[in-house]
């Protein structure tokens, strides 16, 4: 009887969505060729959530911290590697919560209709939901990030008055400025690596132009690795 349990155990739905996850995770760090393929793994794994059991078992939470640790290494990775950067990070997010809330509301009633029998509602929208909200949401907008830093052909750039605020110390062996400047009737304030000879010529208090990308929903972004973006 133990061995059947242990075998039960081994083959359970838990045990088998974070062998997926593990499998997925390893796959977009190491095989992955394009950044929409680390995307989608990430994509997947979240979908996974609202199936997962929960219960107040030890080795149950454990399977969800190893679970969040895979979407937690991915999303870092991925990151990382993407060549662009928006210049105001903030911008998708009430886009990415509107639809972030109907995405999480669907596929946590997929879960449900999957497991009929089998489901708790109340972990399921009480606690799986809100997770599943905060997922889709940062999900989404990485795909929105991902979809508007696209190179539009004989797009005019977007010139942005910036004003100097900060100036990371040359100890630091970072070269980093802190910029404040005015979009849309906002005042915003961004830091933004640049090039060793621009930090060393730039004082706090000088005024520079940031030349940006317009991107395809109006987001301005720039190229990480593009040093000569400012005159």
């Amino acid at each position: 009887m133990r061995t059947i349990k242990k075998f039960r155990l081994l083959f359970s739905r838990n045990y088998v969505f974070i062998a997926i996850a593990v499998l997925i995770t390893l796959y977009g760090l190491f095989w992955a060729r394009t950044h929409s393929e680390r995307v989608y793994s990430i994509g997947a794994m979240i979908i996974l959530i609202p199936f997962l059991e929960m219960r107040g078992q030890e080795r149950v939470m454990q399977l969800f911290v190893v679970f969040f640790a895979c979407i937690q290494v991915s999303s870092i990775a991925l990151f990382d590697r993407l060549p662009y950067q928006l210049l105001i990070s903030s911008q998708p997010f009430w886009t990415a919560v509107q639809k972030g809330i109907p995405t999480a509301f669907i596929i946590c009633a997929m879960a449900h209709l999957f497991f009929w029998r089998k489901t708790d509602l109340f972990k399921l929208y009480g606690i799986q939901f809100p997770i599943m909200i905060i997922a889709c949401t940062w999900y989404i907008r990485m795909l929105l990030i991902m979809a508007n830093c696209q190179h539009i052909p004989n797009a005019k750039a977007v010139r942005i008055p910036a004003i100097v605020i900060q100036k990371c110390p040359a100890c630091c062996d970072l070269y980093e400025l802190w910029f404040s400047f005015n979009y849309e009737g906002e005042e915003e304030k961004v830091s933004i690596n640049v090039n060793p000879q621009l930090h060393e010529q730039t004082n706090e208090g000088d005024s520079l132009i940031l030349q940006m990308h317009p991107g395809r929903f109006g987001w301005p972004w720039y190229h990480k690795d593009i040093k000569r973006r400012y005159r």
